[in-house]
């Protein structure tokens, strides 16, 4: 295992943050387009979803992906649940705990009052259950809806 110092000599570079910003606000808005403009019921996030989709109904059974809040992902356990399924694709998902915004409800487009930071691996999971499920694709008209509300304001 790599030492890398004491920890309490490292500071965040801002810079290093903005691009992270930037970078994860182009990513979800390529993601809406692609909700916008695809049949989401057949839209594959990855290579190996069937096999992401199955550990999460495995780990996440009743879990309902119209809304994913910061509770049902830390509390009561949640979190180590959670910790537990994404380690399970550590060696298969490049970048598996990459920090991903994901949007809370699913009938709203990505807005600061609607977005978490997760690691890449549940943002994939649940945006697949999302489209799989048909989710997504019910829920085109509330984005819209949602997405012109934002641009009002």
């Amino acid at each position: 295992m790599t030492d890398y110092g004491d920890a309490d000599k490292y500071v965040n570079d801002e810079s290093i943050e903005m691009a992270w910003a930037i970078k994860a606000g182009e990513r979800s808005e390529v993601h809406m387009n692609l909700i916008m403009r695809c049949d989401t019921r057949v839209l594959r996030l990855n290579k190996h979803q069937d096999a992401i989709l199955a550990a999460f109904r495995s780990s996440f059974p009743d879990l309902n992906v119209e809304e994913v809040t910061t509770s049902l992902l830390k509390d009561g356990g949640a979190k180590e649940t959670w910790r537990e399924f994404c380690e399970q694709f550590k060696d298969i998902v490049d970048d598996y705990s990459m920090g991903t915004l994901m949007r809370i409800h699913a009938s709203k487009a990505y807005s600061p009052e609607n977005t978490v930071v997760v690691p890449r691996i549940i943002y994939l999971a649940i945006e697949m259950a999302r489209n799989v499920e048909g989710v997504n694709e019910k829920n085109k008209e509330a984005y819209t809806a949602h997405r012109n509300s934002l641009a009002s304001l």
